[in-house]
């Protein structure tokens, strides 16, 4: 669900519903003054007799009149002229039948309030409905008539949306005088109209245009519902199926764990088992994977701390380098540590137990204990291989790292070891003057890294990911990802492979704190270094 709701799918969504209320709106509306039978009037124009406003377009008078205009002008300063506009806007036709006049021989009734009529005429009607004019005669009780102030109209029957128009000479008021229409409607209303303008009028869509309006909303909304909708993820080119284990190096552990992330979610149908406990354990566990498995590459990769080729059980391992990582010494801070850190020197001698107190290295008072790892560790045998360069340092005699055994009651120093980098750095933090290593990433990470501090090494910081290439801090390592054999093409294992060696695990590697062998902006620099580490490695096992 969460996935679901993204940015552009919920836009989609609004959309969508927002164009089928459009379209159904413009479909079913109707102005509810048009919902049954409607005759509106409004006053067009009201002006005194003689007035430079002629009525524009209003049309000629026609031969259906009361009296001659002409009859009844001399001596009429007070006569004025009013243009009335007649018409059907409801939603059906009038009949004669549907007047409601009680004398039943006229329909509508124009009344003024303080002008008397002199004269009318009905204004030529539209081409097409000039059968109107029948309506309007003969003239009398039955016809178009006036008396007084009021004028009766004649039921005229209208279809929707015509009109007809009265133009009338008036005496005795001034213009804008009180001008109204009485009379009734079968069902329906008489009523005067507000004059406005077109901007202000209320569309009315003709049939073609809802339909076309339908049509569009339609599709629009189709549209957002097929980007909305939950669609089958289609793997990126390159990814697999299947299950994978992944063991090893408890030091690559946060990267390991972000390349299984990434790859099972551009990859649906992908597992990934990872099984991170050590080096060796790892290489161990690929071997016996290998063995089974008949001559096939097993489903299996193996994460490394360094090169691992000195056993003959090693020898069927493809070894692919993947990133430099890097180690510091780590130390409890309870009793000060040596602000210049420490020299390989003086690291061999702690460890031989020949200085036993932080005094003696530079640092405050205190009793200096040992923490490492178990011996099957990748990051122990580097830290034995590049810092105590087969220097014999004082053996595992502690459990708790805070007291010696019985039988190692004379030993100089105490030195406990742990099965993992969390565990160790867990006993740094815990032990008061106690001096272990790490991963420098896995150290950064550490939840409770409060009482530890990183020490300096013959002078030099350990270095960030982007200084590793032309660093020359020791304490770094290679770390390799081993299959058994060649993996076959299409597999999951060589898909995960590839990933985890080339630009979009390599960029994850680099977010997790290692300096990946394949970075793009130092491609040379990076391998150069990582063949370097490796030559290296091998030369020092003859």
């Amino acid at each position: 669900m969460n996935e679901w709701l993204t940015a552009d799918n919920i836009l989609a969504t609004i959309f969508a519903v927002f164009g089928l209320a459009a379209s159904a709106v413009t479909i079913w509306y109707r102005p509810r003054a048009q919902n049954r039978k409607r005759i509106g009037y409004r006053v067009q124009m009201d002006t005194p007799f003689g007035n430079s406003n002629d009525g524009g377009d209003e049309g000629a008078l026609t031969t259906v009149r009361i009296g001659a205009f002409g009859n009844f002008l001399e001596g009429l300063d007070d006569a004025t002229v009013v243009l009335i506009r007649i018409e059907n806007n409801g939603a059906e036709t009038i009949a004669e039948s549907d007047y409601t006049s009680r004398d039943a021989l006229h329909g509508l009734t124009v009344v003024f309030s303080d002008r008397t009529v002199r004269g009318v005429a009905v204004t030529q009607p539209e081409v097409n409905d000039e059968y109107l004019l029948e309506h309007f005669v003969p003239a009398g009780p039955a016809g178009l008539h006036s008396s007084g102030r009021k004028i009766f109209l004649p039921p005229v029957p209208l279809n929707r949306n015509q009109h007809f128009k009265l133009l009338v000479l008036l005496t005795g008021g001034p213009v804008n005088s009180g001008v109204r229409i009485t009379g009734g409607l079968q069902g329906g209303d008489v009523v005067r109209n507000k004059g406005v303008s077109i901007d202000e009028e209320l569309p009315l869509f003709s049939r073609q245009a809802k339909w076309i309006t339908a049509a569009l909303s339609l599709s629009v909304s189709v549209l957002a519902v097929t980007i909305a909708w939950p669609q089958a993820v289609v793997p990126p080119r390159g990814c697999e199926t299947g299950k994978l284990t992944v063991v090893g190096s408890t030091a690559f552990n946060q990267a390991a764990k972000a390349l299984k992330a990434a790859y099972e979610k551009d990859c649906p149908g992908s597992e990934i088992d990872l099984r991170m406990t050590g080096t060796t354990d790892g290489l161990e566990a690929l071997v016996s994977a290998g063995e089974q498995a008949e001559g096939r590459s097993p489903a299996v990769i193996a994460f490394s701390d360094g090169l691992r080729t000195d056993a003959d059980r090693y020898q069927e391992l493809e070894e692919n380098y993947v990133a430099i990582s890097t180690f510091a010494l780590v130390a409890n801070s309870s009793a000060g540590l040596p602000e210049q850190g420490l020299t390989r020197e003086q690291v061999r001698q702690i460890f031989t137990g020949k200085l036993t107190d932080w005094s003696q290295a530079g640092g405050g008072p205190g009793t200096i204990k040992l923490v490492t790892r178990e011996g099957d560790s990748g990051t122990q045998e580097i830290f034995e291989r590049k810092i105590l360069m087969g220097a014999q340092t004082v053996a595992d005699n502690s459990v708790d790292c805070e007291t010696l055994k019985a039988a190692d009651k004379n030993d100089p120093i105490i030195h406990c070891k742990q099965d993992s980098t969390d565990e160790m750095l867990n006993a740094v933090a815990d032990t008061e003057g106690a001096l272990g290593y790490s991963e420098l990433n896995s150290f950064e990470k550490f939840p409770d890294k409060k009482t530890m501090g990183v020490l300096s090494l013959d002078g030099q910081e350990p270095p960030s990911t982007n200084d590793i290439a032309t660093s020359t801090y020791l304490f770094t390592e290679v770390e390799y990802a081993y299959t058994y054999g060649k993996p076959s093409t299409g597999s999951l294992t060589r898909s995960f492979l590839n990933f985890v060696t080339l630009e979009s695990g390599q960029s994850i590697i680099e977010q997790a704190g290692h300096a990946p062998c394949e970075r793009a902006e130092m491609r040379e620099e990076m391998q150069e270094r990582c063949q370097q580490e490796k030559d290296e490695q091998l030369a020092a096992r003859g």
